[in-house]
């Protein structure tokens, strides 16, 4: 367990907040500096990024090749945010849902199925773009392909990508498609960016990782740009980047504490 003052089961009671939207209340709780953000910019919409192994200590080091997130950090909040386990599927549960991994059970895609066939109804597994449906709003998903499945009949619009070993491709078609649904004007749109995370497994060398947070960040430059006027950006990390015995010799203490706490950044910007 971490001293991190937020959660990322923290984020989905936040956007409940601050889009007015009812949900039965989670384990995650609001954040206030979060919300009084949202109302003195007068936020009437909200674009989730989730950028996947965005740690905040990596975030730290490399933001100076990532100008539209440090962009939206300057004018905004940069915030730590503890994660709730090591791996994406639980992460992004918890992020959708306000509850942690030990109350919604979802370690895998698979999961959210087997969980909602036991119980359709359970809102330890509704997420807060289908809360958001519930009350009227219109609200989007891009996510890969098996995971936007979990989504349908339950959300106005969402976007599927299949998986690809060119996983720039991959964000780059995301974006695209996170590009076609802001054209819609949702209240809230969710997005998961996999560059970083891709990379951070598989690459021996830092340039490559470079080269996977500046296309992160390219991606979030395009979003940002087809936004409209009031749309609040929150830009997260999931866990912290995988294959760390490669990365550890090259950390400084700082990080290496980053990485053992599994902090995250958590960036909220307003257009």
């Amino acid at each position: 367990m971490n001293d991190s003052l937020y959660s990322l089961a923290d984020i989905a009671p936040t956007i409940s907040r601050i889009l007015s939207i009812p949900m039965v209340v989670p384990d995650g709780n609001v954040i206030n500096e979060l919300e009084d953000y949202a109302i003195e910019h007068d936020c009437k919409r909200v674009v989730l990024i989730i950028a996947d192994s965005l740690g905040f200590a990596l975030y730290r080091r490399f933001e100076d090749i990532m100008p539209a997130a440090d962009s939206l950090a300057r004018h905004g909040l940069l915030l730590e945010c503890s994660s709730v386990d090591r791996h994406t599927s639980p992460c992004i549960a918890s992020i959708l849902t306000g509850y942690l991994p030990e109350s919604h059970h979802v370690h895998s895609t698979q999961d959210i199925y087997r969980v909602r066939a036991k119980d359709p109804a359970s809102p330890k597994i509704k997420t807060i773009l289908e809360w958001a449906d519930d009350a009227g709003l219109n609200s989007a998903v891009v996510i890969e392909s098996e995971g936007a499945e979990t989504f349908r009949g339950r959300i106005n619009e969402l976007h599927g990508i299949p998986n690809t070993d060119d996983i720039a491709d991959y964000d780059k078609r995301a974006t695209g498609s996170a590009i076609g649904a802001l054209g819609k004007d949702p209240d809230l749109l969710a997005v998961h960016l996999r560059s970083i995370d891709r990379y951070a497994h598989c690459s021996l060398h830092g340039r490559e990782l470079e080269e996977a947070l500046r296309n992160t960040d390219a991606n979030i430059s395009r979003i940002v740009e087809c936004a409209g006027k009031g749309t609040l950006f929150l830009i997260c990390g999931d866990h912290t980047i995988h294959g760390w015995e490669k990365w550890k010799p090259k950390a400084a203490d700082e990080e290496i504490r980053n990485h053992e706490k599994n902090i995250v950044a958590l960036i909220a910007g307003c257009k």
